[in-house]
């Protein structure tokens, strides 16, 4: 085989190499901060209080309810905003109604914020004395930690 031939080849497979990662780069989704799995966060709180066996089985039931909850407000949340979003294709804009909906949607937040805090003085309940510590740090990155998008520094 000759060095042209040689040379290219090996310049076709560089090109198509390139086209593959260019394609895979563009077309991926960007990974979520809270697409860790269903057990992401749920061990990363395992891990940061250090908790023991009997408190990761207390835990996982106090983690169910709080998702079967959260479920049930998130679709909430989701139904709303589609009937107030519903409104800017009338041909009249009902501005009563999207006060309402307004409305709604906030009673619905404040009712997931209360479920998320109400989750977390369960958790700070299962923590022994020299745990709460380690408690007091994870508050600090809570907001990190459960943000849907990753906070940049």
């Amino acid at each position: 085989m000759s060095k042209t031939k040689l040379l290219y080849i090996a310049v076709v497979a560089l090109f198509l190499l390139n086209i593959g990662t260019l394609t895979y780069i563009f077309t991926r989704k960007p990974p979520r901060h809270h697409q860790l799995g269903d057990e992401g966060p749920k061990q990363i709180i395992i891990d940061r209080l250090h908790f023991d066996n009997k408190q990761e089985k207390e835990y996982s039931l106090i983690v169910e309810e709080h998702r079967a909850k959260s479920r049930e407000l998130n679709g909430l949340s989701r139904s709303l905003h589609n009937s107030l979003y519903s409104l800017l294709s009338e041909k009249i804009f009902n501005k009563e109604k999207a006060d309402s909906l307004i409305n709604q949607i906030a009673i619905n937040q404040k009712a997931i914020d209360n479920l998320n805090l109400d989750h977390f003085q369960k958790i700070k309940s299962i923590c022994k004395d020299n745990q709460t510590g380690f408690f007091n740090e994870l508050v600090k990155d809570l907001t990190h930690l459960f943000s849907p998008h990753p906070q940049k520094k």
